[in-house]
Formats: C-alpha cells, structure tokens, sequence
C-alpha cells in the first residue's frame, strides 16, 4: 500500500532492559516483529529519564549498551531512532548536555509532563527549553480531562504535541482533542508501547481511522522533525 509519508511511531519504550518497556533483548524482537507486522516503518525508542534520579552517563551508556543487541538483529526494519522521554522537573532547562537526550541527529525533546503539581516552574520551563528545542509534549491525552487549558498555554508558548493511539479510542478525549488536531501543534502519535500487548499496537494504527486526513497531515510534520534523524545500522 503506497502512503504519501512514512508512517512513524513517535513514542515506544522497545530498548532491552533500558528502562520496564522490555525486559532484554528476546522481548525486544519480539516488540519489533509486532511493529513491522503493523505496517510501521520507523519507530523512535523513547526510554524514561528521570532527571531528578538518574545519571546522565550511566542513562546514556545504558541507552547505548540496549541499543548495540538490537543493532545487531538481522531483519533491519522498521528503522530505529534513539531518543528518550524526559521526565519534568524544576530546572530541566538548566541542565547539563541535555542536548544528549534529544532524538539523534535533532533537537528534538520529547518531555514528559507530571500528572499533578504543575506549578509556574513548568511553564518557565518549558517555554526556556523551547528556546533551544524543539519540545515535543509526550501523551497530552493523559491531561486534556483534567489540564487542558493548561495544556493549550503550553502549545501557545512554543512546544509541540504527541497524541497516542489509544486515544482515539475515547469519544471524550477525541472531542477535547479536536481543536488541536486542527491546528498546526499536533507533530506526532505514538504507541507508547510497553511490553508485547498487539492489542495496544492495533490502537495506534487504528488512528488512521479515527483521523483520516489528519493522520496523514501529522506523520509529515513527524517526517520533517526526523529528517536529519540518525538511524541504527
């Protein structure tokens, strides 16, 4: 079937062992397979990153170490992109080598917001790292019921928005979602994937349904945020 763009799943937690998405490199495969069965030609491997936690150098070389056992799998698609889902915190904006934990070859941040507690800090926060990101908001469907003005001043300061699948799934959430499916802030959908669940997956590709056009609309813009993205080998 011809697509006028690639289709790409912008969020999914495949790396073995880099973080409760797949436990080692078995799982990892398998997660793949499911991935190619559905049709997707790239996949962006997002692991948690939790700053207030966890250190750089052992992330990144954990990330790395994950990443060399699926280099190694003989069937090469779909495509993989390295990157990672950052967790919010105070001061993200001020941290050291961020830049490490954009997708590679972009600078393009996929961040996390909290359920709860979002203070002033996260929108200076967010509005200083749109400064020198592109910040892509992971999984705002998880915030539109509760934060969803809150959610738009976010778009309006600069960043950007990724939307899983299963969203779609909600008469409520596609309805809150609407206006800004409409608009030019929505640059990603994503699976989410964690563990080795078709049914999840089947969620993500079913958006093309739900969104028709837009679909179509969206994975073009995710097309040109990955446009100088690296790939493994």
């Amino acid at each position: 079937m011809n697509r006028p763009y690639p289709l790409i799943d912008f969020h999914s937690h495949i790396l073995p062992g880099a973080d409760h998405g797949s436990s080692g490199t078995k799982e990892s495969l398998n997660q793949l397979e499911i991935i190619k069965a559905f049709g997707v030609d790239t996949v962006v491997a997002t692991p948690h990153f939790y700053p207030n936690s966890a250190n750089m150098d052992e992330f990144l070389q954990l990330v790395a170490f994950s990443a060399e056992k699926l280099s190694r799998r003989e069937e090469r698609s779909p495509r993989i992109c390295l990157g990672a889902e950052v967790l919010y915190c105070a001061g993200l904006h001020q941290m050291d080598r961020l830049e490490s934990l954009c997708i590679r070859g972009t600078n393009v941040l996929l961040l996390e917001l909290p359920m709860d507690g979002w203070s002033e800090d996260l929108f200076y926060t967010v509005e200083s790292l749109t400064r020198r990101f592109t910040v892509v908001l992971a999984h705002i469907d998880r915030y539109i019921h509760t934060q969803k003005a809150e959610i738009y001043e976010l778009l309006r300061l600069g960043a950007f928005a990724q939307i899983n699948g299963y969203a779609f799934d909600s008469f409520g959430k596609r309805r809150k979602l609407a206006p800004i499916l409409e608009s030019d802030r929505v640059v990603a959908l994503g699976s989410d994937l964690h563990g080795t669940d078709k049914k999840t997956y089947q969620k993500f590709i079913d958006s093309k349904k739900r969104l028709g056009d837009t679909f179509d609309v969206i994975m073009e813009r995710s097309a040109k945020l990955l446009e100088s993205a690296e790939y493994l080998d």
